[in-house]
């Protein structure tokens, strides 16, 4: 058995010619130049996938080998699988040559051998170098070529650093290296995945809301964290895929609250580890919730122009508001953009440091005794006065003041929004109806912000409507915010006399 460390990226068709170049000073002990075809099986009831295992056959220059990769894990584009092969005289799969010890529990490899069918092929080309770089043997495998199902057909453009040999932190000094070159974007998918995707036998990605993680009171605070934190870093990372399956706002919304609970997680825990080394990584954070700060602007210009500006339909100035509007939309970030900023040297070190930061337990670096202990101290004991001291600052915050305005209400929607973050990490410490019972209200005041500031381009247009047209925005702008502003105002009253569940 072989353990595969492995970093995955998905290169740009410029830089894949130009990878030998792009290599810095290493000795390369091997190179050459293979043609793979693989078939993938599994059952008709998917018994293999559901066992988080994949088989296939390789045919590599006419010799064929049989691979079963089991379950293992996977952080960013960090891939660590155990992987079994075997020789094989003729195509057929055959589960018998596997050692019996290497199945799960509960696993009958007889049953699932007697349903193995063929369900899709992979067929590429693979450049591959075996280098020795700072004394640590790496293989770069550049593989273009195609996934096949049926007569679905998806290109493949992938370069794979596997440690061979040596320190897996060379492994990714080398990986930050060619991420500097821009054209790389890390791989949270592997070919098997997609294939199971053009198959139609696993579903694309769906757009997903954060949900909490089942953390236990007795779990330390270093185990919440890196729980936490894996959460966060999948959330990111699967909504990268779907806007680059499918590009939409909402995909990158969600991204972005990935990145934002990342950035809340560090904060929360900032205390009890140490971030000295990843200084570069954490500001590279924070650019990026920069360079998606336009995302709340595009959602209120999507949302008054949906359907030909229904939510405007009762305005006689709505074809002039659309217009306008439109035009707004035609000065946000496009496409092209936003492909750019994903396979960008800045962006792809910011998700491989992270990476990095997670695989080596950086955290655990010149800690003091007393940060030791907090950090082996339970997650409860971190829970309750993080939750008191995020409630006391939302408390002396505008949103506890006597009335406030349009204005401040949405100036204080990034407050709550980390407010309700905080409390969504530790939620299922807690009993759910009280937990409920005190978020609920707050959830439905973030909602009603935002519902306000969704009414934020309209004022801006006044002066570029004729005079009538104006007075009409004006006066239903008027009506608007003052119904969104009485319901806000007593649904806040009711939720500052609420007791708080952690007490």
């Amino acid at each position: 058995m072989d353990t595969e460390i492995e970093i995955k990226f998905l290169v740009s068709r410029e830089l894949s010619d130009s990878l030998p170049e792009l290599l810095p000073s290493c000795r390369i002990l091997e190179h050459d130049r293979q043609h793979l075809a693989n078939t993938y099986f599994d059952t008709a009831e998917l018994g293999l996938r559901r066992l988080g295992a994949g088989l296939r056959i390789r045919s590599r220059n006419g010799a064929l080998e049989q691979t079963v990769k089991l379950a293992g894990s996977q952080v960013g584009g960090l891939h660590q699988r155990p992987e079994y092969n075997v020789a094989l005289n003729v195509h057929n799969p055959d589960l018998s040559l596997f050692p019996a010890t290497i199945w799960p529990e509960g696993a009958d490899p007889q049953a699932l051998q007697r349903g193995l069918q063929p369900l899709f092929c992979t067929d590429f080309v693979r450049r591959r170098w075996l280098v020795e770089f700072n004394g640590t043997e790496i293989e770069l495998a550049l593989d273009e070529g195609e996934v096949q199902a049926g007569e679905r057909r998806e290109p493949i453009r992938e370069l794979e650093l596997e440690l061979v040999r040596g320190d897996a932190s060379v492994l990714f000094e080398l990986a930050e290296h060619l991420v500097r070159q821009g054209g790389l974007r890390l791989g949270a998918v592997s070919k098997a995945q997609r294939g199971y995707r053009l198959a139609g036998l696993s579903s694309m990605p769906e757009l997903q809301v954060l949900e909490p993680v089942a953390l236990q009171p007795e779990q330390s605070c270093e185990q919440a964290m890196v729980e936490l934190l894996h959460q966060a870093l999948a959330h990111w990372q699967h909504h990268e895929e779907g806007w680059l399956a499918r590009p939409g706002i909402d995909w990158l919304v969600q991204l972005r609250e990935g990145a934002a609970l990342v950035h809340q997680i560090l904060l929360m825990f900032g205390e009890r580890v140490s971030l000295r080394v990843n200084s570069g990584w954490v500001d590279d954070l924070l650019w990026l919730q920069q360079q998606l700060s336009w995302l709340d602007r595009a959602q209120m210009l999507a949302h008054l122009t949906a359907d030909k500006g229904h939510y405007l339909r009762r305005l006689d100035c709505r074809r002039s508001l659309l217009r306008l509007l439109t035009e707004q939309q035609l000065c946000l970030p496009d496409e092209l953009y936003l492909r750019e900023l994903l396979h960008s040297p800045r962006y792809g070190r910011l998700v491989l440091g992270l990476t990095h930061w997670l695989y080596r337990q950086d955290w655990r670096a010149g800690l003091t005794r007393e940060q030791q202990h907090q950090l082996l101290a339970p997650v409860a004991s971190l829970a309750d006065p993080l939750l008191e001291d995020s409630w006391q600052t939302l408390r002396h915050s505008a949103l506890g003041a006597e009335q406030l305005s349009v204005e401040q209400y949405i100036q204080q929607k990034g407050k709550l929004r980390r407010n309700l973050m905080v409390g969504l990490c530790f939620s299922r410490l807690f009993p759910e109806a009280e937990r409920l019972g005190f978020r609920m209200p707050w959830l439905d005041i973030l909602r009603g912000i935002e519902d306000l500031d969704m009414l934020s381009p309209l004022p801006e247009l006044v002066d570029r409507l004729e005079t009538d047209e104006a007075e009409e925005l004006e006066q239903w702008l008027a009506r608007k915010q003052g119904f969104l502003l009485e319901a806000l105002e007593q649904s806040r009253r009711q939720a500052l006399e609420l007791t708080p569940y952690w007490r």
